[in-house]
């Protein structure tokens, strides 16, 4: 019997700038979602390399140690530890690489040669293993004095606790900006509901609905989440490639870890993001006006 458009909210010029709106909170949303995720990435990599893993560090030689001295240390050492019941492997690491996580700081070729550069032993556990650090530190000292065990898992742990801590503040940031998106769609359709206030009064009194006029709240809602989602999602996956691209001139030496590993995400996430989000954005929009809707005309009109 009606029209849908007797409203005629297209022409409202404050409802134009809610895609806006919607797509400056999905695209901060989508940052915090980003990020949230490509830190779990990050802590399941580090589970990976660091899991189940202990670093032994033997003294460098001096002056009057020969390389002789040091190898012979370095191979009275790994015997001892494959010795251990527990570890799996030994492998001394290459004085290569230890050399190139020396140039960033002094300088490619600029390492003195009676630099005592400590010695460093990668250790691998059996699966499910737990050995007593404590003993096997005496063990050591016993064969090499000054040597030191290094249990990879506690600095995992704070790693971990510092990564968990970063997604828990994501979450409360994509709760916030849900919310505030709530508040613009409450109060761009309170203002529509008072601007076409009179209109309102007279499609009730022809016969019209409260449910007949929310759904013409409800349809714009509905288009301006998925347009606002989708540009923001959009604007986030540029952000997140260019920060990849800035990032991959960016190494970081203690660590060898490159800022794009962290950063990127693989492109079948950013599909389902770009399908999803938007999306939600536009189902929170449209529940979010309905039920306004709903309840002003109740209690006012």
């Amino acid at each position: 019997m009606f029209h849908w458009s007797e409203l005629q909210l297209s022409r409202d010029t404050t409802r134009r700038f809610i895609p806006l709106m919607v797509a400056a909170m999905v695209y901060l949303a989508t940052l915090a979602l980003a990020g949230a995720v490509a830190v779990g990435a990050t802590v399941d990599r580090w589970r990976d390399g660091l899991g189940g893993t202990l670093t032994v560090q033997l003294p460098g030689g001096r002056g009057d140690a020969s390389a002789a001295d040091t190898v012979a240390r370095t191979d009275t050492a790994v015997s001892l530890l494959l010795e251990t019941p527990g570890i799996a492997t030994a492998q001394p690491v290459p004085a290569s690489d230890l050399e190139s996580l020396l140039e960033p700081w002094l300088g490619k070729g600029n390492l003195p040669a009676d630099l005592p550069v400590p010695v460093l032993i990668d250790v691998t556990l059996d699966p499910g293993a737990r050995v007593d650090l404590a003993a096997l530190q005496r063990s050591l000292a016993g064969v090499v004095p000054d040597a030191r065990v290094s249990d990879n898992g506690v600095y995992l742990e704070r790693l971990v606790r510092l990564a968990r801590s970063v997604q828990l503040v994501a979450g409360v940031v994509m709760l916030l900006v849900a919310l505030a998106a709530v508040a613009i769609i409450v109060f761009a359709t309170r203002a529509g509901l008072s601007m076409h206030r009179e209109t309102i009064e007279l499609l009730h009194l022809i016969g019209a609905r409260d449910a007949y006029i929310a759904r013409q709240f409800i349809s714009h809602a509905l288009w301006h989440g998925l347009l606002g989602g989708l540009i923001g999602v959009l604007l986030a996956a540029a952000t997140v490639a260019a920060l990849g691209v800035i990032g991959g001139e960016v190494s970081l030496p203690a660590a060898s870890l490159r800022l794009p590993e962290r950063l990127s995400l693989s492109l079948l996430l950013w599909l389902v993001g770009a399908l999803f989000i938007p999306l939600i954005a536009g189902l929170v929009a449209m529940g979010t006006a309905r039920l306004t809707v709903m309840r002003t005309l109740r209690q006012v009109l």
